[in-house]
């Protein structure tokens, strides 16, 4: 497992992306197709201090930022893996578990920036007021070609049904767990 998950992580950061380009300026159709399947990392720059500010908004599942960054930032086993000035503060999974697929990892990270659905448990960046130059993204694409190839070490016919969640789980305890998770 641990080169496993060494090897989705040094894939997941092959596709880090500035928001911008990623939710904005639509790269995102390019580099992940609807329906694909998942892990994905949210990073920014903003300072922790500003984090504390990020109260969600009443009557919703928006994830509770400035609680977790108060509780939280001091504490030994919280990721601290940083890229360009940005740090992972987030990740999780997403896709679909039953044929025909109605939602995908795409569509997941998507609902990390903007989601007006109160039910969706979500970060909400940009209904937050937060800028988007100051977030980025990453993932592990279960369906792409050349990481189908990495996955086969789990000789599952499902790996995504039958493995996302525990590789998440793995993956945090591996590289630390972001602060803005809440399981």
């Amino acid at each position: 497992m641990k080169i496993l998950i060494n090897q989705i992580h040094e894939n997941q950061l092959k596709t880090f992306c500035p928001l911008i380009d990623f939710y904005k300026n639509k790269v995102h159709y390019n580099i992940l197709p609807k329906k694909h399947r998942g892990l994905y990392w949210l990073w920014t720059d903003v300072d922790f201090s500003e984090l504390k500010n990020a109260v969600p908004r009443v009557n919703t599942q928006e994830v509770p930022i400035n609680k977790l960054v108060t509780y939280r930032e001091q504490l030994n086993n919280i990721a601290r893996i940083e890229k360009d000035g940005f740090k992972i503060v987030y990740n999780g999974i997403g896709g679909y578990k039953k044929v025909p697929a109605t939602f995908g990892l795409r569509e997941r990270i998507n609902q990390e920036i903007h989601c007006n659905d109160y039910r969706t448990g979500t970060l909400n960046i940009l209904n937050r007021n937060f800028k988007i130059e100051n977030w980025a993204v990453s993932f592990f694409d279960f369906d792409h070609p050349e990481n189908k190839a990495i996955l086969k070490v789990l000789n599952s016919e499902s790996p995504y049904q039958d493995y996302a969640k525990d590789l998440e789980m793995i993956w945090r305890l591996e590289y630390g767990t972001p602060i803005l998770c809440r399981h």
